[in-house]
C-alpha cells in the first residue's frame, strides 16, 4: 500500500513534523501520562510513550505524514472516558506503519492480551476517524496487513533476542489482533461483490482495504456453511495470498461456532417452553419422555443438544400432555 492510501484524501497536508508546535502537544501528552495515576492505563500508556520516545525520527520511516495529526488529536482526548487506551492504541498503529520495530509487535501484544482483542479492535476501527485518514481505513487497513505476516513478525522479533517459543507467540496474537480488527464491525447484511477470479482476490486483498475485506467476511458471516468460503479460499490460493486464505479459514470456524452456539440456544429455550406448556415438573417430563430428570436438564439449559429424534419425542410428549389438559384428564 503506498504512502498516498495510507494518507487518504485530505490534500491539506499535515503539520511539518518538525514543527515546534508538534513538540509542544506531544510533550503536553506525554505530561498528561506522568500525572495519571490510574494503574489500569498503564499498559495503554506504555505504548504511547514508546512511539513519542522516537519522535526524533518522525520525518523517517513509512508514515511521516500523520505525525502532525496524531500531536493535534492525541491531546484532545485526554480526560475523557478511556482516552488512555484511545491514544495508546493510536500511537501503537501509527508506530507498527511508520517503523514496524519489534517494540511495535510488542506493544500490540500487551495491549491485546491486557485489554482484550475486542476492545483493541473496536478503538483501532475508530482510529482514522479520528486522524481524518478517510473512509477507506487506510490506517487500519495497512496494520491489519502487517500484522498478518506472521513469519515474517516472528523473524524480527528473534532478531532482535527473543527466543523462539516466545516470538512465535507475540506472532500469533499480533495475527490475532488483526483478524479480529477485520470481523469488526462486520455486518451481513450489506455484503460485497463475489469474487470468481484469482485475480479480483490479489486486488482486492492489496488495495481494497478494511472495508472491502469486511464485504467478503459478510458473505461468510451470512451463512458460513455456503459453500463461497472453500471456494474463496481456493481463488487466495491460486493468487498466491497464503494470510488471505488462513483468515478465511479462521472465519469460517468463528461464524459457524457462532451460528451452532445461537442454534443450540433456540433449541435449549423450545424445550423450557415445551416443559413448560406441559405443566409437568421436569422430572415429571423427563420419565414421560423416557430420559433422565438430569439429562432433561442439560438439553433445557442448552449444554447439550438432544438427538433429532429426542427433539421428536420431546415435542410429542408436550403436545400429549397439552391435549390431556385441554380435555381435562
Amino acid at each position: 500500500m503506498d504512502s498516498s492510501s495510507v494518507r487518504g484524501d485530505d490534500s491539506s497536508g499535515p503539520e511539518d513534523p518538525g514543527d515546534t508546535t508538534l513538540a509542544a502537544r506531544l510533550e503536553e501528552l506525554r505530561s498528561a501520562i506522568v500525572q495519571d495515576p490510574d494503574p489500569k492505563s498503564r499498559v495503554a500508556h506504555a505504548a504511547t510513550l514508546e512511539l513519542l520516545d522516537r519522535s526524533d525520527r518522525a520525518d523517517t520511516g513509512g508514515f511521516p505524514e500523520v505525525w502532525g495529526t496524531f500531536a493535534g488529536t492525541a491531546p484532545g482526548l485526554i480526560g475523557e472516558d478511556g482516552w488512555a487506551i484511545t491514544v495508546g492504541t493510536m500511537a501503537n498503529m501509527i508506530g507498527l506503519i511508520h517503523f514496524a520495530e519489534p517494540v511495535d509487535f510488542l506493544s500490540i501484544s500487551r495491549l491485546t492480551k491486557r485489554y482484550g482483542h475486542g476492545k483493541i479492535a473496536a478503538v483501532q476501527t475508530t482510529v482514522d476517524d479520528l486522524l481524518g485518514t478517510g473512509p477507506a481505513m487506510p490506517v487500519a487497513s495497512r496494520m491489519a496487513m502487517i500484522l498478518s505476516l506472521t513469519g515474517s513478525i516472528a523473524e524480527v522479533l528473534e532478531e532482535s533476542g527473543l527466543e523462539k517459543e516466545e516470538a512465535t507467540e507475540v506472532a500469533e496474537r499480533c495475527y490475532q489482533a488483526g483478524f479480529w480488527l477485520v470481523l469488526t464491525d462486520v455486518d451481513p447484511s450489506t455484503p460485497g461483490p463475489l469474487l470468481r477470479t484469482p485475480e479480483e482476490v490479489a486486488s482486492l486483498y492489496d488495495h481494497g482495504g478494511l472495508p472491502a475485506w469486511r464485504g467478503q467476511v459478510a458473505i461468510i458471516a451470512s451463512n458460513p456453511w455456503a459453500p463461497y468460503g472453500n471456494e474463496l479460499k481456493e481463488l487466495a490460493l491460486a493468487a498466491d495470498r497464503p494470510e488471505t486464505v488462513h483468515a478465511i479459514e479462521e472465519a469460517v470456524k468463528v461464524y459457524r461456532s457462532r451460528f451452532e452456539r445461537r442454534e443450540r440456544e433456540l433449541v435449549a429455550r423450545e424445550i423450557r417452553q415445551l416443559v413448560a406448556m406441559s405443566g409437568l415438573s421436569q422430572r415429571e417430563f423427563a420419565a414421560m419422555a423416557g430420559t433422565s430428570a438430569s439429562r432433561l436438564s442439560t438439553y433445557v439449559n442448552g449444554l447439550v443438544t438432544p438427538s433429532a429424534t429426542m427433539m421428536v419425542r420431546i415435542r410429542r410428549v408436550s403436545d400429549l400432555m397439552q391435549r390431556r389438559r385441554s380435555e381435562g384428564r
